[in-house]
């Protein structure tokens, strides 16, 4: 099993978000020396995240930076974008920095920037479908344009023979299912439980058995490592609460479910802890802590993810350590080195 991590750009200094491009750096920098696979770079079409709404542009900086580590985009919300732009930016740098690059697409849930796009939120099952088709289209060789003289193949043959891979952050079922047809992996968001992934994960397996597919997963977790849980938790906790409690009431109408539908980050059946929340403020680390983060001691880290390597079979943990509100780069640096130290060699 590999591990990678996901780097934001943004921080919160003094009270305003800047860009921190050196932290950035550094930080892919020290993920390649501690051995990790890869590093994630999100993206945000809309509002004010630790992402960018460029994350080609920064993957390329960044690879340019480095000498082994690859990078993948996760997620571009495809819906929004046209797909042919999509995969060649992918194209060109999986050519210049051959196999270190991977794209991720994903539906995007937010209203406001499908509106911005011009999009309509009830079409983006749709718009995926599609887009995924004419990506994997475009990887494969087949299309080609007539301009009058004969047919001109629209994929350059000087990007050379090795296509990017493509990969999709998805939750919903039919999301799942569409990623076993039309994509290379799968990556599920860090919000569910480790018990609802694993059976989202077995839906995927069974849609990947049915096309003659290898199912291929990876997991994205928050994580902090310290001598102690109680250390970690210090350290961490505000901020990864801070994160959560603001980032998901924009998700379509709210950020807790008390019904059975899909879509919703948390849900009663799952957390009966959301019949006591009414307010995004009440929301605590001891409501998220089981079975969702990774905060903690190394013993910690070993039971978590034994427990979820059993239950989900991932071939890759992908790590969030630092969010725009903290903890400070610095710290995340200690960290970064030290999972390279005490957790990876263990797993790989």
């Amino acid at each position: 099993m590999r591990f990678s991590l996901a780097v934001p750009l943004q921080r919160i200094v003094n009270g305003r978000y800047e860009f921190d491009f050196d932290a950035f750096i550094a930080e892919c920098q020290a993920a390649e020396r501690a051995g990790f696979y890869s590093v994630v770079v999100g993206e945000r079409r809309i509002g004010v995240t630790a992402y960018t709404t460029s994350p080609h542009v920064l993957a390329a900086s960044a690879l340019q930076a480095t000498k082994r580590l690859n990078f993948a985009v996760t997620v571009v919300q495809l819906p929004l974008r046209d797909p042919y732009q999509v995969i060649q930016d992918a194209t060109v740098l999986n050519s210049l920095y051959p196999g270190r690059f991977r794209l991720g697409v994903g539906a995007g849930y937010n209203e406001h920037a499908f509106e911005m796009f011009g999009k309509k939120l009830s079409h983006r099952g749709r718009d995926m479908e599609e887009g995924l088709r004419l990506i994997n289209s475009f990887r494969n060789g087949e299309i080609n344009i007539d301009v009058g003289r004969g047919p001109v193949p629209a994929l350059d043959p000087a990007m050379g023979p090795h296509m990017p891979e493509v990969w999709v952050g998805s939750w919903a079922k039919e999301g799942v299912r569409r990623t076993a047809r039309l994509a290379d992996g799968w990556l599920p968001d860090p919000m569910r439980t480790g018990k609802v992934v694993a059976e989202l994960a077995e839906i995927y397996r069974e849609e990947c058995r049915k096309h003659g597919k290898e199912p291929r997963i990876g997991l994205l977790r928050e994580a902090w490592l310290a001598d102690t849980d109680e250390q970690a938790r210090a350290e961490y906790g505000p901020h990864v609460i801070h994160a959560h409690a603001e980032y998901f009431p924009r998700m379509e109408g709210g950020w807790k479910s008390l019904g059975t539908g899909e879509g919703k980050p948390y849900d009663v059946g799952v957390d009966p802890w959301l019949r006591e929340i009414d307010r995004k403020e009440e929301l605590a680390l001891h409501h998220l802590l089981e079975d969702r983060f990774m905060i903690g001691s190394v013993d910690i880290w070993l039971e978590q993810l034994q427990g979820w390597i059993e239950s989900i079979q991932p071939e890759e943990i992908v790590l969030r350590l630092r969010f725009q509100s903290g903890p400070p780069p610095s710290d995340t640096l200690r960290v970064i080195e030290r999972i390279g130290r005490d957790i990876i060699p263990r797993f790989t």
